[in-house]
């Protein structure tokens, strides 16, 4: 799960000819750098193992801090000093965990955020999350990476409406719905009312 979450906050970071390899950020609207956003997510998949999820909201802003509010849990991910903070809180207990990305080997390299300089491939177009959209392909790399991954935008508004994983026949489609540009800063404070434990972060950005 945690790899997905990580994929899909660098993939929001997005016509031209097919075949033509393009910098996400010459695609996407800078109102997505300059303001953030947040967006409703639905997920679906038939990969084994991957568990049902209901629908959830997503927040970023411009300074590669991020939210994401689930059913049973939020998970904060945020800059305190120097250091990348992941909360994380569990409805149900009120209770919560938090640790610095330094704590975690390799940590610091996975970051959730934007990729500015991440090349892309339009290879054609078509409707994603009800809208009329241009298909990107992304460039997995390392050597877990396999299958094929795809990135969708609408060239109108010029945002990011999802990604799609495929993997034989398998596959991970997470659609982004209610996209709006700006938010609310305070929505990436550690949250009050909530009772501090040990152990590993789980949730939205569960690594």
């Amino acid at each position: 799960m945690k790899k997905i979450m990580i994929l899909s906050f660098a993939l929001i970071c997005l016509a031209l000819t097919a075949g033509q390899k393009v910098k996400l950020s010459t695609v996407v609207s800078g109102d997505v750098w300059l303001k953030g956003f947040s967006a409703v997510v639905k997920t679906t998949s038939n990969m084994p193992g991957m568990p049902k999820m209901d629908p959830y909201t997503i927040y970023t802003d411009s300074e590669g801090n991020s939210r994401t509010d689930m059913k049973d849990n939020i998970s904060l991910y945020i800059t305190e000093g120097k250091k990348q903070m992941v909360y994380s809180y569990v409805k149900s207990s009120k209770t919560y965990t938090v640790m610095s990305l330094s704590d975690l080997p390799g940590g610091e390299e996975q970051k959730p955020g934007f990729e500015k300089e991440e090349l892309v491939e339009k290879v054609g177009s078509e409707t994603f999350a009800g809208v009329k959209c241009d298909k990107y392909k992304v460039d997995l790399k390392g050597e877990e990476a396999q299958g094929d991954a795809f990135m969708f935008i609408d060239p109108v508004r010029k945002v990011f409406t999802g990604m799609e994983m495929k993997m034989g026949e398998y596959s991970m489609k997470m659609e982004y719905t209610d996209i709006k540009f700006g938010v609310d800063k305070s929505l990436f404070k550690p949250l009050e009312g909530y009772k501090k434990t040990e152990g590993f972060p789980m949730g939205g950005f569960n690594r």
